[in-house]
């Protein structure tokens, strides 16, 4: 949408400064028709690169996008396998590092019950 009003601002722009400049300047009729003749074609033809131009720019921002798209889908289903290898990996270790965990919790409550006022006195 932003690009279409930019797009269409720089065509009113042209439109306005070629009439401005055209009206203004002192000529003859025969003159400032041959020069809105001249003028007339160079707009068009302005008008017609400005076309292509926005196509070229609509086919790389869509090729852009299904680039990225699909970099992203890739991307995804690697770390979707990154991380199923990983609980296969951990899974044989999980019970024993359960086990382990709450021992060194165990450990840190004997430590607390140790350390506390109470049985500093």
């Amino acid at each position: 949408m932003k690009a279409k009003s930019v797009i269409l601002g720089v065509i009113t722009g042209t439109i306005v400064g070629a009439a401005a400049a055209l009206l203004t300047a002192p000529s003859s009729g025969t003159e400032l028709r041959s020069r809105v003749k001249v003028n007339s074609n160079e707009i068009s033809n302005s008008f017609k690169e400005l076309k292509i131009e926005v196509m070229n720019l609509k086919k790389d921002a869509m090729h852009a996008s299904k680039v990225s798209t699909e970099t992203i889908k890739a991307f995804i289903e690697d770390v979707k396998i990154l991380i199923e290898g990983w609980k296969q990996d951990i899974e044989p270790n999980s019970e024993e590092l359960s086990k382990n965990m709450k021992e060194i919790e165990a450990t840190i409550q004997e430590l607390e019950r140790i350390a506390s006022p109470k049985n500093q006195s």
